[in-house]
């Protein structure tokens, strides 16, 4: 008998919850909502000149006024290394400021400039459409549901502060962790 070319017996028999359709599992509905959400939010803020991140940073700012580079990078789940690029580009563009080059362990406070305020207030209509509960086919009664049940899901799967994606203890935020 003749081995398939990928290694898969056509003959075999699928495991049910492939049979039944993956599109069954709420976790795998999640996540293909959440993706063609995130392409929606990414193609409108795109328009106006930012990106989730970048948006997202500008966010923090506005609302802390002044944050670590590493307060941010565990605001926004990135490593380190991911936030000093990301706001490489917003120094860049003009709409954060930060010091000049800093040592390990030294404290990089990040601030808001009028140009970021601006990018930042931007956003304001793509936000305000985006809410609508008809631009993701909802009624207004099935959004607030939504929003509640999101809340939940989040709140069952996403790791309490001061806890680690893996269930151990995140390292304190503490002068020791500064970096950035």
């Amino acid at each position: 008998m003749e081995e398939p070319v990928d290694g898969v017996d056509p003959g075999a028999e699928l495991p049910r919850w492939l049979a039944d359709d993956p599109a069954g599992i709420p976790a795998y509905a999640l996540a293909r909502a959440g993706a063609a959400v995130n392409a929606l939010f990414s193609r409108q803020l795109a328009t106006v000149g930012l990106r989730p991140h970048t948006f997202v940073v500008l966010v923090h700012l506005a609302r802390a006024r002044t944050l670590t580079s590493a307060e941010l990078a565990r605001r926004l789940q990135l490593t380190p290394q991911s936030m000093s690029t990301l706001l490489h580009g917003l120094v860049d563009a003009g709409w954060v400021e930060r010091p000049g080059p800093v040592r390990r362990g030294q404290r990089s406070e990040v601030h808001l400039t009028e140009a970021g305020h601006r990018a930042l207030l931007a956003a304001g209509p793509v936000l305000a459409e985006l809410g609508r509960p008809a631009v993701l086919g909802l009624t207004e009664a099935e959004a607030a549901t939504l929003h509640g049940l999101l809340e939940r899901v989040l709140a069952a799967v996403q790791p309490p502060p001061g806890v680690g994606r893996d269930g151990g203890p995140q390292p304190n935020p503490g002068a020791a962790d500064t970096t950035g």
